[in-house]
């Protein structure tokens, strides 16, 4: 494990549960190999058995927004809404005519739970932000470069690659092709500019 601490909550809590598996299917295995180590009260079996069987392994998935919206977002990063590239993205919103309390938006970094998601609500259009979010949904050989700003399909779903925020804050002369993007977004999803 890195010595510098994560700032995933969900991450640290998944290394924890992962840890204690592991250390939980260390005592079964000297345990069942023979191996005699000193014995450990009947309480504390009970709870190292417990560890095993109380908690999933699986990182938490991070989201904000109504669940059942009609227009997702995926983010390369974990910031969602927050720092300057959140305030940058709730303009764009804004301007498109949605807020960020009706859209879906959610980080890349759990691909299966991405799809999960998608799969389940069936949303009318999908932005992704920058180019891992593009290649959770258009898979390995997404090529940003070449295939940002035209749509492409998801299972069947309408999916917008675009530049992200945070890009467009070191980079504003990028402004204008996110504003393109978006505005083929407006006219699929049948958005007026600033109703």
């Amino acid at each position: 494990m890195s010595s510098q601490t994560p700032d995933d909550p969900g991450s640290i809590k998944a290394d924890f549960i992962r840890i204690i598996q592991s250390f939980s299917n260390y005592l079964s295995f000297h345990k069942r190999s023979g191996i005699i180590f000193p014995k450990i009260s009947e309480e504390s079996e009970t709870i190292i058995q417990s560890w095993r069987k109380g908690f999933s392994a699986q990182p938490s998935f991070c989201f904000e927004g109504p669940e059942n919206a009609s227009v997702f977002i995926i983010d390369s990063q974990t910031s969602l809404f927050k720092g300057e590239a959140g305030q940058l993205l709730s303009r764009i919103l804004v301007a498109m005519g949605l807020s960020s309390d009706i859209v879906f938006i959610c980080s890349s970094d759990e691909p299966r739970a991405v799809k999960e998601k998608i799969r389940k609500v069936s949303p009318k259009v999908i932005i992704t932000l920058g180019e891992e979010a593009g290649r959770v949904l258009l898979g390995p050989g997404f090529s940003f470069e070449e295939q940002r700003g035209k749509f492409h399909e998801f299972e069947g779903i309408r999916v917008m690659p675009t530049l992200h925020p945070s890009l467009l804050l070191d980079q504003p002369q990028y402004k204008r092709r996110v504003w393109e993007d978006m505005k083929l977004v407006m006219e699929y999803a049948g958005l007026k500019n600033g109703s």
